[in-house]
């Protein structure tokens, strides 16, 4: 395609131009008025070289034509894969490369964000970048409507909205508004949600929500619509549980993604109250006030018994340093404040009535911790075991009683898949020099000293913990040298297990998610690999897991996270849960499609539920753009020949004028 056209180069500024225009006119005009001699050919001198300054030139440029140009922005955000939103966007793409034609059609996809929204249009912006605005012909959008950066309107090229719905829909909402990370055991956290319906005004009316610990109902509340709910939650136990709150569906509602939402509460213990009694000095006192005092969870009533009650010393009251055992406060009012008792070298010898003693076995029954840390006392008459609190003790001593040798303590087979004494499995520990000889009733032997004879047993009696460590010398690592051991890491874990750290229990089951992996765990004291853990995800589909042998006792499996919500794992009657904040929360709020965000600045609206893609043609305003392959440029007045013209006529007009 040629085009021609005349274009003008002058070669002085116009003022000047104008300034000597005005000069020749003014030069010739009076002339013609009087009609003088020449006064013709000097004017048409003045034109020819006033022509040379302005410099026309004849412009012929050789064109190609460009093709119209169209963006088709295709949402792929998270929302759009709601029903059958996909379906019709990719129904309606194809039908526009079908009928593109000549149009360069050129498709831009929006993919998930992590955070945001949907941010169609700062794509569409850098898109615009590569394009020349003259060949820009139409912008077509296939989305729902859920768009989180509408620009301001005009934009550059006619917009078209093509809609995965079949019209405006509805959904239902509930925000997570406030939710504390920590909440001490046995008091009550306050969790604020917020119940939104999107596409319908139904403020004020009302709808339940049901919250959760772990999959059990904790909590039901009715949420007027719009306004923010307070709901109390009870902290059940120490460690992480897994809240989840859930509101009634929408009747009609396009997504029940967004009706619930989940998050990890770690419920903490207030400070420990223990409770321990030193039979008499001994050089393990210390080690056991370094180990409690040390300990900012721990909070330590010691006492050391030199005298009994009702013994009398020669002195004077005021002369004592020593107070009596308070018996009676300790083990009849006080004994359920505590958290833990742990008996030092202790025996009954007359210090505690029958009833003290029936009252701690009680405590132990009943839900509470006890240790025996026991010496040559546990052989005599006045054993602990030849007592009422016997009955929770799990190992009877044995004749003949005290061995007095040296043995290397040793972690059993089942104390490397316990999580207590797994840590110490394998180490070569420094030798003991004293035991006592006991028959196991119940437990679990965790260690064991000379001749495999049993050294820690830890178990349980009726809703209670109990342990025993069949031993006095446990002090000798903590002498340094050659006798240095792991004397407070390990009486630290024993006394952790029996004030019921989750981390510590024998037969564990976690899951938890790191970015977008579930991490599966498994704890127990079987021999036996457990195979494999059922999983469910949050949309309820269930599938098995394999368990894969990490340690002793020890299970692990890793699953990719598809999916935002709860994941429930199950294996042999244990439970576990993780939940998934919602990845890009602000895609998730409203899930509805609509037309509203769009219309203002949309020329045309089409509803693909509805109705099929129109033809491309008819959402584009052609442009005819071109480019230019070849010019020629000619100039009208050719300086040198039109400057000898002008000479000549101005020469011809002095001649006239000479006549």
């Amino acid at each position: 395609m040629i085009t021609s056209q005349i274009v003008l180069a002058p070669i002085l500024p116009t003022p000047w131009l104008a300034l000597l225009a005005v000069i020749a006119l003014a030069a010739t005009i009076p002339a013609l008025l009087r009609r003088a001699r020449g006064a013709a050919l000097r004017g048409l001198a003045f034109l020819f070289l006033l022509g040379i300054l302005v410099g026309p030139h004849w412009l012929a440029e050789t064109r190609r034509p460009l093709p119209d140009i169209a963006l088709l922005l295709l949402d792929r955000s998270a929302s759009m894969q709601i029903g059958n939103r996909a379906t019709l966007a990719n129904r309606a793409a194809a039908a526009l490369l079908a009928t593109a034609g000549p149009v360069d059609l050129r498709t831009v996809e929006i993919p998930p964000a992590t955070d945001g929204g949907t941010a169609l249009f700062a794509a569409l912006r850098s898109t615009l970048a590569g394009i020349a605005p003259d060949q820009l012909a139409g912008i077509i959008a296939i989305t729902d409507g859920e768009i989180s950066d509408p620009p301001a309107p005009p934009l550059p090229a006619p917009f078209t909205a093509l809609l995965t719905a079949s019209g405006e829909q509805t959904d239902r909402e509930l925000r997570l508004i406030d939710a504390p990370a920590y909440g001490l055991v046995g008091q009550t956290v306050t969790l604020k949600l917020l119940v939104l319906d999107h596409g319908l005004d139904d403020s004020g009316s009302a709808a339940p929500v049901t919250v959760t610990e772990d999959g059990t109902v904790i909590a039901q509340q009715n949420a007027l619509i719009g306004q923010p709910v307070s709901i109390a939650v009870p902290i059940r136990h120490a460690g992480p549980a897994i809240i989840e709150a859930a509101v009634a569906p929408l009747p009609g509602e396009v997504s029940l993604i967004n009706d619930d939402t989940a998050f990890t509460l770690d419920g903490i213990h207030k400070r420990l109250n223990v409770l321990l009694i030193s039979g008499s000095p001994d050089p393990g006192e210390r080690t056991w006030r370094l180990l409690l005092k040390s300990d900012p969870a721990i909070q330590l009533v010691h006492f050391t018994i030199l005298r009994s009650p009702g013994e009398t010393i020669d002195a004077d009251p005021e002369d004592l340093a020593l107070v009596p055992f308070p018996v009676h406060q300790l083990f009849e009012t006080d004994i359920d404040r505590f958290d833990l008792i742990i008996l030092d070298r202790f025996d009954s010898a007359g210090l505690l009535p029958p009833d003290y003693l029936g009252n701690m076995a009680a405590y132990v029954q009943n839900g509470g911790a006890l240790l025996a840390e026991l010496g040559p006392e546990f052989s005599t008459a006045d054993s602990l075991a030849f007592t009422s609190l016997g009955a929770v003790l799990p190992a009877q001593p044995t004749s003949p009683g005290v061995l007095t040798q040296p043995f290397t303590p040793t972690v059993t087979p089942l104390g490397a898949r316990d999580p207590v004494t797994a840590a110490f499995s394998g180490l070569t520990l420094p030798p003991w020099y004293r035991m006592e000889l006991a028959t196991p009733t119940s437990g679990d032997i965790l260690m064991t000293g000379a001749n495999n004879a049993p050294l820690l047993i830890l178990g349980a009696a009726g809703k209670g913990r109990v342990g025993m460590l069949l031993s006095d010398q446990f002090w000798l690592w903590t002498r340094g040298g050659p006798h240095d051991g792991p004397a407070l890491p390990l009486l630290r874990r024993i006394v952790h297990w029996l004030l019921r750290e989750p981390d510590l229990e024998a037969e564990l089951l976690s899951a938890r998610i790191a970015g977008q992996t579930l991490q599966i765990d498994r704890q127990t004291l079987s021999p036996n690999n457990p195979g494999e853990a059922t999983l469910i995800a949050p949309n309820g589909q269930s599938e098995t897991v394999a368990l894969r042998l990490t340690g002793p006792g020890h299970y692990a499996a890793t699953v990719p996270v598809t999916q935002s919500g709860v994941w429930k794992v199950t294996e042999a009657g244990q439970t576990a849960f993780a939940a998934t904040a919602i990845n890009n929360a602000e895609e998730y709020q409203d899930l509805a499609a609509t037309a509203k965000i769009l219309r203002p600045f949309a020329q045309r609206l089409v509803w693909l539920g509805s109705a099929p893609a129109p033809p491309l043609a008819s959402l584009l305003k052609p442009r005819h753009a071109s480019d230019v392959t070849g010019t020629s440029d000619i100039p009208l007045l050719p300086p040198l020949p039109t400057v000898l013209l002008a000479l000549a006529l101005i020469a011809a007009a002095w001649w006239r004028e000479s006549r």
